[in-house]
C-alpha cells in the first residue's frame, strides 16, 4: 500500500464539498507533524496540502488512506544516529509537468548528514519548465542551494 494513489487526479476532484471543513484541516495539520520523523509522506500531504480553502470528498478519502497508510506501517521512521560522520550528501527529482492543473513540475530533495537524514523537500517549482531537463535544473539548483546553507550552518555552529 502507498500513502496515496499513484497518476492521482486529486486537482480535478469534482466530488462534493466537505460539510464540515475544519476535519480535513485538522487531520493534514497533523500529518504535517509527522514529516519530520516520516519523510515517505512528504509528496501525500504536500498534495493534501493544496485543498485546505475547499477540501472535497475526494481529498477526504485520500487523507484517511495516510492514515491507513500509517496504521499499516508503523515501522518505518527516521532513527538519527549519533555516531554519522559530518559528511553533507545530497539527491533530487523533479517529476517534468507533474501538476495536473498547473503543468508545473513537482521538484523535490533529500539530504543526509552521513546516514542521517536532516533536509527534505518536495514542492512545485515556480515556473512551468519548457523540458525535463530544464525542471531537473532547477531541482538540483534548488538542492544545491539547501547544501550551501546546511553547510555554513554546520561551519558556524562550530
Amino acid at each position: 500500500m502507498t500513502p496515496i494513489e499513484q497518476q492521482h487526479t486529486l486537482a480535478l476532484a469534482t466530488g462534493r464539498i466537505l460539510d464540515d471543513p475544519e476535519c480535513y484541516r485538522r487531520l493534514v495539520g497533523r500529518l504535517v507533524y509527522l514529516l519530520a520523523t516520516r519523510p515517505d509522506l512528504t509528496y501525500s500531504v504536500h498534495i493534501l496540502s493544496q485543498f485546505m480553502k475547499e477540501p472535497r470528498q475526494e481529498h477526504w478519502e485520500s487523507a484517511l488512506r495516510v492514515v491507513r497508510y500509517l496504521k499499516g506501517t508503523p515501522g518505518k521512521g527516521i532513527l538519527l544516529k549519533s555516531d554519522s560522520d559530518l559528511q553533507l550528501k545530497g539527491w533530487c527529482d523533479a517529476g517534468y509537468a507533474g501538476c495536473r492543473l498547473t503543468r508545473r513540475s513537482l521538484g523535490s530533495w533529500f539530504i543526509t548528514l552521513g546516514s542521517s537524514p536532516i533536509s527534505l523537500k518536495s514542492k512545485k517549482q515556480n515556473v512551468v519548465s519548457r523540458s525535463s531537463a530544464e525542471s531537473e535544473y532547477r531541482a538540483m539548483s534548488l538542492t544545491v542551494g539547501e547544501l550551501q546553507w546546511l553547510r555554513d550552518v554546520l561551519i558556524d555552529s562550530k
